[in-house]
């Protein structure tokens, strides 16, 4: 099989895909196997060779399907754990990821710190290795509840985690060090060397040394993390071939300087690099790097010559054979997709291109291309500026950072401490260094929002992706470098038309807890309206439990939803009043999205909050709309209407300010629908008043299901057949009130809660379409 790897590691791909995913996906390797042999790229034998790691890898998937379940039956109340990692404290918050002593599970552990004298006691004293007895729930990890959004369930069940137990107690006297192994002993040098950084290194410096010396992000303020990856640099934060590279070139001659013979120190290389991928956290990138290196050194001592294609081919058939699941984790997606693409396509840009800063922008361009169906399968966008961000900022870490990072930790340590000078200079790097990631992620659209590719799309990418890199090998000159560069632009070119111009259009019932988000997209890109963002009540807490990250609906959940529907632009941002449960991700949406217009009701007293909201929107060059009952305007098929507030039509009737909320009317998808916002029932009556022969198909229910809408002389007016409920999961309001679900009940209403069954979808073309839940 020499310099035949690749396709076997293609087999062993597509044998999980079989078994994970659908049977069909074998037909894939039969054509390959018959297209290779057809063109005499491989033996018979070799063929033989896939055919047989194909059943293998099926074989082996299967087998983890059937041995990845719990042994626990959820009652259980009492537990012996070990703490399998440093424990991570954020505000009154720490979780951690732990192992029973008995049944060798592992478990995702939560625990809601008391006081602040405790959390300083647990901070400094709980360490990785320690043994605790503790007591506490076992609960199911939450799903995802919207379309295209993040599951921590099966993020944990594909590594073998099925409980989160939320812990009562942790006290430090029911904890001990037992004896302990190799892992853990290594594992706690990691957690002694980040707390020395911590310590020793200044505040921007600290952070960014733990991620590139022992792979740990968490410490790095998310605002600088957000900077890294909108503008496609987020790379560097992470330990890399360079970084194992560089490492083990250092090591390795130290010690020939010292006197070890190479041979010697080949040997030692091969002993400490498994040691080191454990120290810096074993991420997926770092294992790679390792065990490439690995392969590389033995093939050396060996005397065996082997090219760097079949080394990461093997590596990753060794891989996916000891964690078949990995193949769902993007940081393994991205390493070995970039990495093989360099290793392609290196001959080609060192034999074309001769200037250092043309090669760092063919090398960027290569990552990039790569990446780019997978970047969009996970975040639905990609950096227009990470070429040029790449060309500044790769240069500087792989020869300015990277090094001095790791020869300032080794003089501290071995001056004890003496390095203060020198650290506060670097101090000053890193500042500057932060400061232009941040100008350049301000960047107006510097982000091209896709959305999660389809399925058809998918095969569009990996079809003309390697066309690219094939075109790139066989080209002669530079313009026919640059001809065949056109292939994954005309990917990217055919997901955005087919965004823009699909006859299908949607409203979602956004399932934001307890709270309003709903998004109504108009089929050949005419029109998408975001009606209200949710959001959290913000209660005044003790600075001690303020989390540095905390959940936001509006960052955390309506902009990602948006996001993966391929939504860069919002025509109309209806905020229907100001409760904090309609408003409070707002903010986010103004940020993060291009909104042509903000829309308040007219008649509302603009509360502190919305202040704070219009004046980001014109600093974003939204428009600031007031709307009353009347205003109108249909695009294609679909018409709107505001039917409240009624400005002084109705005489002054909102004694509620709820009352004063915006009231939408729609004819979309040959449904009629009314938007209600936290309508009381004097609005409700107002509005049948004002609009006696208003009926409709489908009624956002009012103000969550408080038993102060929804009355029956209302639902005797509208006659809705469907009744959408938007409320959090075991509210404290009791959330719809049972009032409300009897009365829905009795008239035959078909209801969809968001809260029993996620989020509330409609797709339709013309005047016909679908309803579907995201169950949780």
């Amino acid at each position: 099989m020499k310099g035949r790897w690749i396709y076997a590691a293609a087999a062993s791909l597509l044998g999980i895909l079989t078994s994970f995913f659908h049977p069909a996906i074998a037909i894939v390797i039969f054509l390959l196997t018959f297209f290779l042999l057809k063109r005499n790229i491989l033996s018979s034998y070799n063929a033989a060779i896939m055919i047989v790691i194909f059943l293998a890898f099926i074989m082996r998937s299967e087998f983890a399907s059937e041995h990845n379940r719990t042994s626990l039956s959820g009652n259980e109340s009492e537990f012996e754990v070990t703490m399998k990692e440093s424990a991570k404290i954020d505000g009154d918050l720490l979780t951690v990821f732990i192992e029973l002593a008995d049944k060798q599970e592992k478990l995702a552990a939560r625990y809601k710190i008391k006081s602040e004298a405790e959390k300083k006691t647990l901070t400094d004293n709980l360490g990785t290795g320690m043994a605790c007895r503790v007591n506490g729930t076992l609960q199911t990890p939450p799903t995802s509840t919207n379309p295209n959004s993040f599951s921590y369930q099966e993020y944990l069940n594909h590594n073998s985690i099925f409980w989160i137990l939320e812990m009562e107690q942790l006290n430090l006297s029911d904890c001990s060090y037992r004896k302990s192994s190799l892992v853990l002993t290594i594992l706690k040098i990691r957690e002694t060397g980040i707390n020395y950084l911590l310590d020793h290194f200044p505040e921007q410096s600290a952070p960014l040394a733990i991620a590139l010396i022992f792979g740990e992000r968490n410490f790095i303020d998310q605002a600088t993390i957000a900077s890294y990856q909108k503008i496609g640099i987020i790379h560097l934060l992470a330990i890399s071939g360079l970084h194992v590279g560089m490492l083990a070139g250092m090591f390795f001659l130290a010690g020939v300087r010292a006197g070890i013979t190479r041979e010697k120190m080949t040997s030692i290389l091969l002993l400490v690099l498994p040691l080191y991928a454990i120290l810096t956290g074993a991420a997926p990138s770092v294992l790679r790097a390792v065990f490439m290196m690995l392969v590389i050194l033995l093939a050396k001592k060996l005397k065996a010559p082997i090219q760097l294609a079949d080394v990461i081919s093997i590596v990753f058939i060794g891989y996916l054979f000891i964690s078949p699941y990995i193949i769902y984790n993007a940081g393994f997606q991205l390493s070995f997709a970039v990495a093989l693409s360099l290793i392609l396509s290196a001959p080609i840009i060192l034999k074309r291109f001769s200037e250092s800063y043309a090669a760092i922008l063919a090398v960027s361009f290569v990552c990039q291309m790569a990446a780019i169906p997978i970047l969009l399968w996970h975040f639905y966008e990609v950096s227009i500026i990470s070429i040029i961000a790449n060309l500044i900022f790769v240069p500087l870490y792989s020869f300015i950072i990277l090094p001095v990072v790791l020869i300032l930790f080794i003089f501290d340590l071995l001056t004890g401490g003496k390095a203060v000078l020198l650290l506060n200079v670097f101090e000053r790097l890193i500042s500057f260094l932060n400061w232009i990631a941040e100008l350049l992620s301000a960047i107006p659209n510097s982000t091209l929002v896709l959305g999660r590719p389809s399925l058809i799309m998918l095969i569009v990418y990996l079809l003309l992706i390697p066309a690219f890199f094939a075109g790139w090998e066989r080209s002669k000159n530079k313009k026919a470098l640059i001809r065949s560069g056109v292939l994954p632009i005309l990917a990217i070119l055919i997901q955005y038309l087919s965004n823009v111009f699909t006859p299908a259009g949607e409203i979602t019932f956004i399932d934001v807890g307890q709270g309003d988000s709903i998004l109504i997209k108009l089929p050949y890109g005419r029109g998408n309206y975001l009606i209200d963002a949710g959001g959290t009540l913000m209660f005044d807490t003790e600075d001690w439990r303020m989390r540095s990250d905390p959940y936001e609906t509006g960052k955390d959940t309506v902009v990602p939803f948006l996001k993966s529907k391929g939504i860069s632009k919002i025509d109309k941002f209806f905020l229907t009043h100001g409760d904090m449960d309609h408003i409070g991700g707002a903010s986010a949406v103004i940020r993060e999205m291009r909104v042509k217009s903000v829309v308040f009701s007219q008649e509302a007293e603009i509360s502190e909050a919305e202040k704070d909201l219009i004046v980001q929107a014109k600093l974003k060059k939204s428009n600031i709309v007031f709307t009353k009952a009347g205003d109108n305007w249909s695009k294609g098929d679909s018409v709107f209407q505001v039917l409240s507030p009624f400005g002084d039509r109705m005489g002054d009737v909102y004694t509620e300010k709820n009352d004063s909320s915006i009231v939408l009317f729609a004819k979309v998808g040959g449904l009629n629908w009314l938007f209600t916002g936290d309508l009381e029932e004097t609005g409700e009556s107002q509005l049948i008043k004002a609009y006696p022969n208003l009926k409709i198909d489908v009624l956002k229910i009012a103000h969550h299901g408080s038993k102060t809408s929804t009355t029956e002389s209302f639902l005797a007016a509208v006659k809705p057949r469907i009744a959408v409920i938007s409320a959090g999961r075991n509210n404290r309001y009791g959330h719809p009130h049972n009032d409300v679900t009897g009365r829905l009940k009795e008239i035959n209403v078909n209801v969809l809660r968001t809260d029993k069954q996620g989020a509330v979808n409609y797709v339709f073309k013309g005047n016909s379409g679908t309803f579907s839940v995201q169950h949780p």
